[in-house]
C-alpha cells in the first residue's frame, strides 16, 4: 500500500505540470485512433499508437541528467548507427516534419523527450538512431528483407496485432541471452515474457491500466443504504480494496444489493434495459480479467492456460454472475457466437443506466465525464481477487492487452544485436526521465498515473474519494501482467469460446466442458508455430495480392468462354507476378448470363504462391442488353457542388454532379461520365454550362447540362 506516499504524489504531480492537468484537463490533444481490437474477429489495423507513451504527460519542469559515464568507457571513432523502422515514424522520430507544413511532428514535450534519449545514447554509447518508416505492409517487409539477406533495420516495431505473423515468420531473434540488460526495474516492465519458451519481443510503452478497467458510479452507490456501515457512511469498492476485503464473494454482496435497490428504478432513456442495472458488461473482458483475478491466463508464463483450474474457475464466476443476472452483457450481434454490441454497456453506464462496468480505457474520459456533468463521481479498483488469494498473491494479476512491440530482425550481427538492446533501454529511460522531470522510469510512472487519471476526467482531487481512486490506480499498476492471446493470435478463439458457451450456442454449454472440448483450437495455432520456431527456415505467411477489374457482356455470353485469367492480376512479396492461368475461378451461381444487369462478387479468383498462401479476389460482373437503343437516363443533383478558382479541370470529379445515370435494364453508367469543358473557365469566378454524356454498355448516350459556379474562394 502507498498510503503514506499519495500526498506527496498529488503534490508532486501539480507542481510539475505547468498546464492544467491536475485542475480535471487534458494537457494535449490525444491521438484520436483507438487501439481497435476488443476482441473482435478481424485483424485490427496498425493503431499508431504513440511509440513514446501517451499525450497527457505534464511538460516537464527540467531536464533528467544522463547517468554519469566515464568517457574512457564511452566508444570512440564514428557513432554506430542502429537503424530503428516502424511503420509510423510521426510518432518516432523526434527530428521528422511534415513534407507540407514543415512542422514537427512529435508532440512538442515528448519531441524534447526524445531528443534528451538521443543524446544520451550518443553520449554513453556513442550511438546514433536513424529512424526509418518501412515502405511497405510491415509483415511483409520485414519478412523479405531477412529471406533476401539485408534486415530493412535493426529494431523493428510491429504495429499491435502484427506481432503474431511476423513472429509466426521465424525473422525475430531469440533475445535470451540479452535478459541482463532489462534486470533492473527501470528497464524490467520493457522486456517480455517468453513466448513459446524464449524471449522475442519488448516493450516502449509504459501502461497503468488494464485495457478494459472496471469502473464504477460512486454517486449512485451513496444511495444504497445496505452498502453503509452503522455510521452511515457508504463502504466503496475502494474502501474493500484498501480493506484487503475485495474478494469475488464480497463483489456478488455487492451487486446484489445493488441490484435489489434499483430493481424498480428506470434506467434513462436509450438505455438497453427497461431499469438501472447493478453490472452491465462485455462478458469477454469481465470473464478476461476474472481469470487473471484467480492466477489463470488465456496465455501466461506456463504457456497455453484457457483449460487451467484458474481460468476455469474465473469463468465459472462469470457464469454464475451471468445466471443471477447480476452481470448482464447489452446484447448480442447476429453473428451466431454470442458476441456482445461493441461498447454499448459502457455507454450505458456514461447515462447513468449501470453501477458498475467494464470500460475501454480509450472511452473511460467520455462516460465519466458524462457522469461529471451530472455531478456524479466515477472510481476505479482492481478487479476483486478469488476468496482463496491474498491480496499480495503473486497469483492476483490484473491483464493488459498489448500494443506495439519491437523485436530484433535475424541477420543483425550479435554485437550490433547487443549495443542496439542497450541503446533501447537507455534512450527509453532517459526518454521517460526527461518527460517526467524525475530521476527513475518508476517516479514517472507514479507521477503521470494523476495525469492518466485526469484524461479518464476521474476526479482524483475530489475531496472525499480522490486519495482512495489514485491508491487504487497505483494498485492496478503494481498487478498488470501482460495477456499475449491476442498478440499470438489464440484470442478470437477464446472469445468465441466463451460467448457459445455462455449462450448455449454450437452444442456448448458450460465455458470448463466447452473449452476442454476445443483446445485443438488453441493447439493448432501453437504447435504450428513452435514448429516453424524451431527451424532454421524463415517462414513465408504472406498470401499473394490478387487484383481484378469489372468485367462486361453482353446477354448470352457463355461464362465458360471466357478466359478469366485476363481480368485478374496477382503478386507475390517473394514470388512476385504470378501466373494468373494457374488460379482457380468460381462463377458465382447468381450470376444469370441471359439477363441485363450488374452482379456484385460475380465471379472470384484463388492463386497460391509458392509458400501455399492462397489470395483471393471477387469481381463484379456486368450483363448488358446489346439490343437496347434507349438512351441512358442521367439526373443532376439538385444542389451542386462548386469549384474553386484556378482548380485544374482534370482533377474535377464530375459523380459528384450526378444523383443517378442508368441505362434501360438500370445498370449504372456513371463511370463513363464525359465533361464538356468548352464553355468552362476555371481561372475567372462565375457560373458555367458543362455538358456531362454518359454512354451505355450498348453504345447509347444521354446527356444533361449541368451550372458549375466557380468561387473566389
Amino acid at each position: 500500500m502507498r498510503k503514506k506516499k499519495i500526498g506527496a504524489l498529488l503534490m508532486s504531480a501539480c507542481m510539475v505540470a505547468s498546464l492544467t492537468a491536475c485542475g480535471g484537463e487534458g494537457n494535449e490533444e490525444k491521438d484520436p485512433t483507438p487501439t481497435p481490437n476488443q476482441g473482435t474477429e478481424a485483424t485490427p489495423e496498425p493503431t499508431k499508437e504513440p511509440a513514446q507513451g501517451t499525450d497527457t504527460t505534464p511538460e516537464p519542469t527540467q531536464e533528467a541528467e544522463p547517468t554519469p559515464t566515464e568517457v574512457a568507457d564511452v566508444p570512440q571513432g564514428d557513432p554506430v548507427v542502429i537503424r530503428y523502422g516502424t511503420h509510423w515514424i510521426n510518432d518516432l522520430d523526434p527530428n521528422h516534419v511534415d513534407d507540407v507544413s514543415g512542422e514537427y511532428t512529435m508532440n512538442e514535450t515528448q519531441r524534447q523527450a526524445g531528443l534528451a534519449g538521443l543524446a544520451a545514447i550518443k553520449e554513453q554509447l556513442n550511438v546514433e538512431f536513424e529512424f526509418i518508416q518501412y515502405s511497405a505492409n510491415t509483415t511483409e517487409e520485414l519478412m523479405t528483407s531477412v529471406l533476401a539477406g539485408n534486415p530493412v533495420c535493426d529494431l523493428a516495431l510491429m504495429w499491435g496485432g502484427s506481432e503474431g505473423t511476423i513472429l509466426a515468420q521465424n525473422v525475430l531473434q531469440q533475445l535470451d541471452d540479452y535478459a541482463y540488460i532489462f534486470e533492473d526495474e527501470d528497464t524490467s516492465w520493457m522486456f517480455y515474457d517468453k513466448l513459446y519458451g524464449h524471449h522475442y519481443m519488448l516493450s516502449n510503452v509504459i501502461r497503468y491500466k488494464q485495457r478494459w478497467p472496471l469502473i464504477f458510479n460512486i454517486s449512485m452507490i451513496e444511495k444504497v443504504d445496505s452498502l453503509k456501515d452503522e455510521n452511515g457512511n457508504t463502504i466503496t469498492p475502494m474502501d474493500h480494496y484498501l480493506n484487503g476485503t475485495w474478494t469475488w464473494s464480497t463483489f456478488t454482496d455487492y451487486l446484489t444489493k445493488i441490484q435489489a435497490y434499483y430493481a424498480n428504478t428506470d434506467a434513462p432513456d436509450g438505455s438497453k434495459y427497461d431499469t438501472i442495472q447493478a453490472y452491465e458488461t462485455d462478458h469477454r473482458f469481465a470473464g478476461l480479467s476474472a481469470m487473471y483475478s484467480a492466477g489463470g491466463a488465456i496465455y501466461g508464463n506456463a504457456g497455453l492456460e484457457p483449460d487451467s483450474e484458474a481460468s476455469i474457475k474465473g469463468m465459472q464466476y462469470i457464469e454464475d454472475l451471468f445466471e443471477k443476472k447480476l452481470l448482464v452483457d447489452p446484447g448480442t450481434y447476429d453473428d451466431g457466437k454470442g458476441t456482445p454490441e461493441w461498447t454499448r454497456a459502457a455507454d450505458d453506464f456514461g447515462k447513468g443506466a449501470t453501477v458498475f462496468t467494464d470500460c475501454p480505457d480509450w472511452w473511460i474520459g467520455g462516460v465519466a465525464g458524462s457522469a461529471a456533468d451530472r455531478g456524479e463521481v466515477v472510481g476505479i479498483v482492481p478487479w476483486p481477487r478469488e476468496d482463496s488469494l491474498s491480496i499480495d498473491d503473486p497469483e492476483y494479476t490484473q491483464a493488459i492487452t498489448l500494443g506495439d512491440s519491437v523485436g530484433v530482425l535475424k541477420g543483425v550481427s550479435p554485437e550490433k544485436t547487443e549495443l542496439a538492446l542497450k541503446a533501447y533501454a537507455l534512450y527509453w529511460t532517459s526518454y521517460y526521465k526527461a518527460l517526467g522531470g524525475v530521476d527513475s522510469v518508476m517516479a514517472y510512472k507514479e507521477q503521470n498515473a494523476i495525469h492518466e487519471l485526469n484524461d479518464m476526467k476521474i476526479d482524483v482531487l475530489h475531496e472525499k474519494y480522490g486519495d482512495k481512486i489514485l491508491e487504487c490506480f497505483l494498485a492496478i499498476g503494481d498487478k498488470l501482467v501482460n495477456d499475449y492471446a491476442d498478440l499470438l493470435g489464440i484470442r478470437v478463439t477464446w472469445d468465441d469460446i466463451v460467448g457459445k458457451s455462455l449462450y448455449g450456442l454450437d452444442g456448448m454449454s458450460a465455458y470448463d466442458v466447452a473449452v476442454k472440448a476445443n483446445m485443438n483450437l488453441f493447439t493448432n495455432v501453437t504447435s504450428n508455430v513452435e514448429s516453424i520456431l524451431a527451424s532454421n527456415e524463415v517462414h513465408d505467411n504472406q498470401a499473394p495480392a490478387v487484383d481484378g477489374k469489372q468485367a462486361v457482356f453482353a446477354a448470352g455470353t457463355d461464362m465458360a468462354s471466357v478466359n478469366w485469367a485476363e481480368y485478374f492480376t496477382a503478386k507475390d512479396s517473394v514470388d512476385g507476378e504470378l501466373d494468373m492461368t494457374k488460379a482457380t475461378y468460381t462463377v458465382s451461381e447468381s450470376l444469370d448470363a441471359t439477363k441485363a444487369g450488374s452482379y456484385g462478387d460475380a465471379v472470384k479468383a484463388e492463386i497460391s504462391d509458392a509458400a501455399g498462401n492462397k489470395g483471393e479476389k471477387k469481381i463484379k460482373v456486368i450483363i448488358y442488353n446489346p439490343d437496347n437503343t434507349t438512351a441512358p437516363t442521367i439526373i443532376a443533383k439538385e444542389e451542386l457542388p462548386t469549384v474553386k478558382v484556378d482548380t485544374d479541370t482534370t482533377t474535377i470529379n464530375w459523380k459528384d454532379f450526378i444523383e443517378s445515370a442508368v441505362d434501360a435494364d438500370g445498370i449504372d453508367v456513371k463511370d463513363t461520365i464525359a465533361a464538356d469543358l468548352s464553355e468552362l473557365d476555371t481561372t475567372t469566378p462565375g457560373t458555367y454550362n458543362v455538358a456531362l454524356t454518359v454512354t451505355d454498355y450498348a453504345g447509347n448516350t444521354g446527356s444533361v447540362t449541368v451550372a458549375v459556379t466557380v468561387t473566389a474562394e
